[in-house]
């Protein structure tokens, strides 16, 4: 979702997961899901079983996203933390984060805008509150008004016919489409409202999608998230950055490194 001026015109765990986490304790080579001693065999009928009941192998923790330390696979090696000082936050920080030998290395950190309401929980955000949802997402895309500055994610380069679907009847909801294909309706205004990205001002030059409410949306909860470049202040929902921040983090985001983007409050993604 775009700058707040364009609004819509546009418990502990168990001793099970204890032994995981200590047999997953090296940074570099993680313990594979399934793997059992040479001198132990399963039943060929408890194999599907145990493959579906065996979590996947973890990431090193990333103390500043501590948080989601179930939740980080091991192969991704690249996360963005959208760090800010409480719920209320209308502005925090961005920092990139590399996964190397030596372990999770800082590249690079920003000053952020986000959503006009706050942060709030991603299972509990509504549609067209102004917040930017909190947890822990993959990023997959981008797009841009602008020509592909180098990113090796899939680009897509907006013509006059992209939309962005956030029509709550659309089976397209929180998904570009172009308008000639419809299936949404095509307007800016009302209840059912989507973005007309090319319309959108230079904020929208370069985005990446956060996959909140993806790939499989429910209806209500909101659509079109991403990180873009700075607009006129706050922004709907989104996280925005200054324009030359947004292209080096284009050019940095890899598909092949699994990126994650992780937003919330400090003290709640680091506990």
């Amino acid at each position: 979702m775009a700058d707040r001026r364009t609004t819509r015109t546009r418990g502990a765990r168990s001793a099970v997961a204890l032994a995981l986490a200590v047999a997953l304790s090296s940074p570099l080579t993680p313990a594979r899901a399934g793997t059992e001693p040479a001198t132990t065999a399963l039943p060929a009928h408890d194999v599907a079983t145990r493959a579906a009941t065996v979590p996947a192998p973890l990431a090193p923790v990333l103390p500043a996203a501590a948080r989601f330390r179930w939740s980080i696979p091991a192969d991704v090696r690249q996360v963005v933390v959208v760090g800010a000082r409480g719920w209320h936050s209308t502005s925090g920080t961005v920092t990139l984060y590399d996964r190397t030998a030596l372990g999770w290395i800082r590249v690079a950190s920003w000053p952020a805008r986000l959503g006009y309401g706050g942060l709030v929980p991603a299972a509990a955000r509504v549609q067209s509150t102004g917040t930017t949802p909190a947890g822990l997402f993959a990023i997959t895309q981008a797009f841009g008004r602008q020509p592909d500055p180098g990113t090796r994610l899939p680009y897509t380069h907006l013509s006059a016919d992209h939309w962005w679907v956030e029509d709550r009847r659309s089976r397209y909801y929180n998904q570009m489409r172009l308008g000639h294909l419809g299936g949404f309706a095509r307007t800016t205004r009302g209840y059912n409202a989507s973005e007309h990205l090319a319309t959108m001002g230079a904020q929208y030059d370069y985005a990446a999608v956060v996959d909140f409410n993806r790939p499989h949306p429910v209806v209500g909860r909101g659509a079109g998230i991403f990180v873009h470049a700075f607009g006129e202040g706050t922004t709907v929902g989104c996280v925005s950055v200054r324009r030359d921040h947004m292209v080096a983090l284009l050019r940095w985001l890899d598909p092949a490194m699994s990126p994650r983007i992780v937003i919330g409050p400090r003290r709640w993604l680091a506990s």
